[in-house]
């Protein structure tokens, strides 16, 4: 869920637990803070020394970790809000589809327009339903490594990279689930009903360019679908994660000693500089992974489930049994509103 919050309420910023990285960054924190302290004390009882001076290249590999951290952080930050862009493309164009729809067939309330209407708006909805589920939860990624395929060893080796054992009903459920959400036959029941308007609804003024503009909406939320399932199905290159990473981990566990080396008597602030460090470079890296898939269920994620039910909310609005072009007053309706709710046609 997307988090709203008052930007100038200080204390509630630093100290909300809701959607912070704080319970996932302190055992971290204090994991360090254990290695620090027995690193401090460990002369004191087997006279053994692991402090050292990293010197230069220590200092380069700090710079290498900073680079790291910040690169993946501005790459997830920009792929947050790419998503969102599309989000807001499928959201616009689905009420623009529904109303253009609503608006140019509101000239005729007869059963046959209204059986166009409610078959649009119901194969728009389960389009938008079947493509918002795609998006969500790596379900794409999951579903793709089912997809033609026949329980070959490299399918099995798929599925447990997934975290999934082999097992004959699960495989038998997923195929059933990847034939059920069907996108592009979805997208195409939407185009086969538009293509039908002419059959069903008499043609009014500027109905004309209708089912070019209808379809070309169409495209567009198709476009805004496939460009959305890449979050799940294209992450950043595993070898990318994978060195910086180990670099994180290698030089955030190994700081105790090195600060400890420079500041040998000085057990307090060595404490105080590893733990906000740790909680630094640790809780940036932890806020990457959490917006990585902005698709996901996550705190901080796009709600996809509130987009879906304002989408269809609007569908239903605009094109239910119930809505003004459906009763016919919908190109009445601006003028019963500016006359004080009252409207004749006709002399004065």
């Amino acid at each position: 869920m997307t988090i709203i919050y008052n930007t100038s309420d200080h204390a509630h910023v630093v100290f909300n637990l809701h959607g912070s990285v704080w319970p996932r960054v302190l055992p971290f924190c204090l994991l360090n803070i254990l290695i620090t302290i027995f690193i401090y004390n460990l002369p004191h009882y087997v006279d053994v020394d692991i402090t050292f001076d990293g010197g230069l290249a220590y200092q380069f590999i700090s710079v290498l970790v900073s680079f790291f951290t910040i690169s993946r952080l501005s790459t997830t930050y920009d792929r947050f809000w790419e998503a969102r862009g599309y989000l807001g493309i499928v959201q616009t164009e689905c009420s623009l589809l529904a109303a253009r729809a609503a608006l140019f067939t509101a000239h005729d309330p007869s059963d046959r327009a209204d059986a166009w209407r409610i078959t649009l708006k119901n194969t728009l909805k389960r389009f938008i339903d079947e493509a918002l589920f795609m998006i969500q939860d790596g379900n794409a990624a999951l579903l793709f490594n089912v997809i033609d395929c026949d329980n070959t060893e490299a399918h099995d080796h798929d599925l447990e990279h997934q975290g999934l054992k082999k097992s004959d009903h699960l495989l038998g459920s997923l195929r059933n689930i990847a034939e059920r959400r069907d996108v592009m036959a979805c997208a195409m029941d939407v185009d086969a009903t538009i293509l039908t308007f002419g059959d069903h609804v008499e043609k009014g003024g500027g109905s004309g360019n209708l089912i070019d503009e209808l379809l070309g909406r169409s495209a567009a939320i198709v476009d805004a679908y496939f460009k959305l399932i890449k979050f799940s199905t294209t992450p950043v290159p595993f070898v990318m994660t994978q060195m910086g990473r180990t670099l994180l981990l290698a030089w955030v566990f190994t700081l105790p000693a090195a600060v400890l080396n420079s500041h040998p008597t000085e057990p307090y602030e060595s404490l105080f500089l590893i733990f906000l460090v740790t909680y630094g470079f640790v809780g940036l890296t932890l806020v990457e992974i959490e917006l990585h898939d902005p698709l996901g269920n996550d705190d901080n994620d796009l709600e996809t489930a509130r987009y879906l039910k304002l989408i269809k909310s609007n569908i239903e609005d605009l094109l239910g049994k119930d809505s003004l072009s459906s009763e016919g007053e919908l190109l009445s309706s601006p003028y019963t509103a500016a006359n004080g709710g009252s409207y004749q046609t006709g002399g004065v």
